[in-house]
C-alpha cells in the first residue's frame, strides 16, 4: 500500500511538473530542479517531445563546468549529490540538439550536528538525573561542557572528550530548582531545568 502511495504520489509530481513545463502552445522543453528534503540532493527533472541526445552540464558560481552527463531518450530525473560542494549558486544546464535550457540551485549545505544531547528527571528517582550524548554520524572524537546550576549557582560542572556515545546519572541534593546545560565543541548547548 506504502509503495503505491508513493508510486502515485511521484507520478502526480511528475504530472505537475510536465504541465508546468508546456506553459504555451509550441513549448517542446521543461527543465525544474528541486531540492530533496533533508539532504544535499536534487533531483533534475527533463522532458522533450523529440527524442535525442540530451547534454546534462552543471556549472558553479565561476561558470566552470564541475559534472557532465549525457542521456539517450526524452527525458530524464536525475538525482544529483551537492555534499561536499561549497554553498553557492549553480547552473544546470540541458543541451539537446539546438536547444539550451538552463535552470539554477542555491545550495546550502545541510550541517549534521555534531552530537545529540538528551537530557531527563529519571522518574520516581528524587534528585537523578540522566544525561546522554550521541555523536553524530561520522563524527570525530566529541568535546562537551556540562554544569549543574541549583537556583541559578553552579553546583557542579565537568570536560568530557567522548570517543563514543556517552550517558551518565548525577545526583543533585533534592532543594530547589535544577537546571543542567550541556555544551557541544561547535557551542550549541542544550539546557534542561526542573
Amino acid at each position: 500500500m506504502k509503495t503505491n502511495s508513493i508510486f502515485v504520489a511521484a507520478l502526480l509530481v511528475l504530472g505537475v511538473s510536465a504541465s508546468a513545463f508546456a506553459t504555451e502552445p509550441g513549448d517542446e522543453y521543461g527543465l525544474a530542479a528541486f531540492p530533496v528534503k533533508q539532504s544535499s540532493v536534487y533531483k533534475v527533472v527533463y522532458e522533450s517531445e523529440k527524442a535525442g541526445k540530451i547534454k546534462l552540464n552543471i556549472y558553479d558560481a565561476n561558470k566552470s563546468r564541475i559534472f557532465t552527463h549525457t542521456v539517450e531518450g526524452r527525458g530524464f530525473i536525475q538525482p544529483l549529490n551537492f555534499q561536499g560542494l561549497e554553498a553557492g549558486v549553480y547552473t544546470v544546464e540541458i543541451v539537446n540538439g539546438k536547444s539550451r535550457e538552463t535552470v539554477t540551485i542555491n545550495h546550502t549545505p545541510r550541517v549534521e550536528p555534531s552530537s545529540f544531547v538528551h537530557i531527563t528527571k529519571l522518574v520516581n528517582e528524587e534528585g537523578k538525573f540522566l544525561v546522554s550524548v550521541a555523536k553524530g554520524k561520522n563524527a570525530d572524537a566529541e568535546n562537551i561542557s556540562l554544569h549543574i546550576y541549583q537556583d541559578d549557582k553552579l553546583i557542579y560542572n565537568e570536560r568530557n572528550t567522548l570517543a563514543d556515545d556517552f550517558a551518565k546519572v548525577y545526583a543533585v541534593k533534592p532543594s530547589g530548582n535544577v537546571t543542567i546545560a550541556v555544551t557541544d565543541k561547535n557551542g550549541n548547548v542544550t539546557t534542561a531545568s526542573f
